[in-house]
């Protein structure tokens, strides 16, 4: 029985590709038209795993999703990097000159708007999702609409490739966790661990944390700061670490923990691009 992934978007999205990439191809993508229904569809079990974007290296980090992922108390076990590759297309026949408007998530128009400085003839319009706006081409038999987005969406929806690759940066990567409603499922050795915390407020007290970390020989490899609602000036910080020994990793925790207000491990795994597969030995 294949896997089923809940993913943000409808078919074609990004998510699905980072999935694909991750999990492989024999799986069941479950779609979900906002981040918060991925997460609840995670949390109530309704999915195996869920793929989730946190950040991007032109548009930042998702501070919203890294919320939701500890709101819920999803479990990160694993995480995936996507080159973005926009794409430009329509329906079967359109030229770009025929198009009077082209529609996309925001941050695809964003990552796309030199290209479009040589089609100033094209309104750009902000839509939901990347594939949604294509699936919506498609079924709506649209002329004249363009939409930015993954190949696998084109293909999805048999619409033709106008223009390849049109994101500005080539260097263009967004990171996806990789979720679950709990940390039941085959563990492996990790390097790599993603966590929640609030401090006490003292004066010196994220300094004093990040010097524990660094003692321990613990790599910081991401920090962040999250305003906490009704609390002013009051914050959340997410943090990634990267150990080469657990036993430090395990040291460091159990220092860090007396000096903080509260510390939530959001999840313990292998870092960077590898598969599922690969690390879980799935099928074997």
């Amino acid at each position: 029985m294949s896997m089923q992934i809940a993913i943000q978007g409808v078919k074609g999205a990004f998510h699905e590709v980072a999935a694909r990439n991750y999990f492989g191809n024999d799986i069941e993508i479950l779609p979900k038209l906002h981040f918060s229904d991925l997460a609840e569809s995670v949390k109530k079990g309704e999915c195996d795993f869920g793929i989730m974007a946190v950040e991007n290296t032109i548009s930042g980090t998702i501070h919203a999703n890294l919320n939701l992922i500890q709101e819920h108390k999803l479990v990160v076990c694993g995480e995936e990097y996507l080159r973005i590759k926009q794409n430009l297309v329509a329906k079967k026949g359109c030229r770009i000159e025929d198009l009077s408007e082209v529609r996309s998530h925001y941050m695809a128009i964003n990552q796309s708007r030199n290209f479009f400085k040589q089609h100033q003839h094209i309104q750009l319009i902000e839509s939901v999702d990347t594939a949604l706006s294509m699936k919506e081409i498609a079924e709506d038999n649209l002329d004249n609409v363009g939409a930015i987005g993954s190949l696998l969406a084109a293909e999805y929806y048999d619409l033709d490739v106008l223009a390849e690759n049109i994101e500005t940066n080539r260097k263009n990567y967004t990171r996806f966790l990789i979720l679950r409603r709990d940390n039941t499922w085959k563990k492996t050795a990790s390097n790599k661990a993603s966590m929640a915390l609030t401090l006490d407020n003292h004066p010196g007290s994220l300094a004093e944390i990040l010097s524990i970390i660094a003692a321990h020989q613990i790599d910081l490899s991401k920090i962040e700061s999250v305003p906490l609602v009704g609390e002013p000036w009051h914050y959340r910080f997410y943090l990634d670490v990267l150990f080469h020994h657990k036993e430090n990793y395990q040291k460091m925790i159990a220092e860090i923990k007396s000096k903080l207000d509260q510390l939530d491990i959001l999840g313990e795994y292998t870092s960077g691009n590898q598969s599922y597969s690969k690390i879980h030995n799935h099928g074997n």
